[in-house]
């Protein structure tokens, strides 16, 4: 399967659920190969932000790579999952480390979950897809307790283009946010022949006030 896609980064929801159905079977073992490590470093982060029984949403949770990594980092709460890809969504399912998974469209806002659901929301490699970051960051902190963390990657390159640091400010200034933690670009998928040196990912924790 040709994955030349992933660096153009698509914003269309049927075009990326399309191509992460088709993929879902496979994805485990080629973001494997690709050496991806953003899913063992968020959580690594996250375990520094919340405690280990934090009640946490999997967002855009694919085929569960991120949630593995959180109960290997010591996550024993609840944790849910969401995902635009319903294979995916069974790939996470056969895991077994999800309360609840289900099918939900992050350009769709707002979510069907209530407000203050979570102790924090975790969304790695996903906004990618998602060209209105502040709506998208808006909506996970509305799921977010207050004095809870978003923790949410981004791509170096579409971190500048976004402008998704002055996105942030601007809801650190509506006290969306208390405070935000911005962490320097590390390797994304580094065995990747079109990302490799050049395309890293940038970690955000942001605090819900």
């Amino acid at each position: 399967m040709d994955h030349g896609w992933l660096s153009q980064g698509s914003t269309s929801s049927a075009d990326v659920r399309q191509s992460y159905d088709g993929w879902a079977g496979t994805y485990n073992d080629d973001l494997d190969a690709w050496d991806y490590r953003a899913p063992a470093k968020a959580a690594e982060l996250l375990r520094d932000a919340v405690a280990p029984s934090s009640s946490l949403l999997d967002a855009g949770c694919g085929t569960g790579l991120v949630g593995q990594a959180l109960r290997d980092a010591g996550f024993s709460g609840a944790l849910d999952g969401i995902d635009l890809s319903p294979p995916s969504l069974e790939e996470a399912r056969a895991l077994g480390i999800y309360r609840d998974l289900r099918a939900a469209n992050l350009q769709e806002l707002p979510l069907s979950t209530g407000d203050n659901a979570y102790d924090a929301v975790i969304c790695v490699g996903v906004l990618t897809y998602v060209p209105d970051s502040e709506a998208v960051l808006r909506e996970f902190a509305r799921l977010v307790r207050p004095g809870g963390v978003v923790l949410a990657t981004q791509r170096d390159d579409l971190y500048r283009a976004r402008a998704f640091d002055l996105t942030i400010q601007g809801l650190v200034d509506a006290a969306v946010f208390s405070e935000a933690d911005i962490a320097a670009p590390e390797p994304y998928l580094p065995n990747n022949p079109d990302f490799g040196s050049v395309i890293k990912v940038i970690h955000a924790v942001l605090s819900v006030a």
